[in-house]
């Protein structure tokens, strides 16, 4: 019973390569062409994702101005009233900024403001794509900027900010301030 030792040694490297088809040789890399297949499903998937993924950043960017801007007036309009002092929101549409000054004191009946030297009172620059159409609100001469003004009794005045997205067709909105009662809503 004795079995010649080649044929045992051939029996033993079947079993160790595992069931294989004939003529096919052992790869240990892939083609060019599963190479180009991949790279070309890449290329399909990128370019249906990119498009999206710059509209949905857009779109955070335009929420986060609007929300820091309408952010900035209520926390003014709060501190107002905290400090039984005037303060202001100034916006220049021409250079697409906003900040904030506070009434310093009152000279001859003219009141006299000072520049708010905290970052939330700095010059904040407004995104590109954040452009104002419309602007009502009273305006002050030297400054040359409308502005939105919280007084200590809790009243605003009543102003209304039309925005569009220049990178988003047809987005458009309003942010109004509803005068006496300081209350600001966001219309599309």
């Amino acid at each position: 019973m004795a079995q010649p030792m080649t044929a045992l040694k051939s029996r033993k490297t079947r079993s160790a390569q595992g069931a294989s088809l004939p003529g096919l040789h052992d790869r240990t890399g892939f083609t060019f062409l599963e190479l180009i297949v991949v790279l070309a499903l890449l290329a399909v998937i990128s370019s249906i994702i990119v498009p999206v993924y710059i509209r949905s950043m857009n779109g955070i960017q335009m929420r986060s101005a609007r929300d820091s801007l309408i952010g900035t007036l209520r926390f003014i309009q709060e501190l107002s009233v905290r400090e039984s002092r005037e303060y202001r929101l100034y916006i220049d549409v021409k250079n697409n900024l906003y900040w904030v000054m506070r009434m310093a004191e009152v000279v001859d009946n003219e009141k006299r403001f000072e520049p708010i030297a905290e970052t939330w009172g700095a010059k904040t620059q407004l995104p590109d794509q954040f452009v104002i159409t419309n602007l009502k609100a009273r305006k002050e001469k030297p400054e040359k900027a409308l502005f939105i003004a919280c007084q200590p009794n809790g009243a605003s005045d009543k102003a209304e900010i039309s925005v569009r997205d220049s990178r988003a067709k047809g987005k458009k909105y309003k942010i109004l301030v509803l005068g006496p009662i300081g209350k600001i809503e966001i219309q599309p």
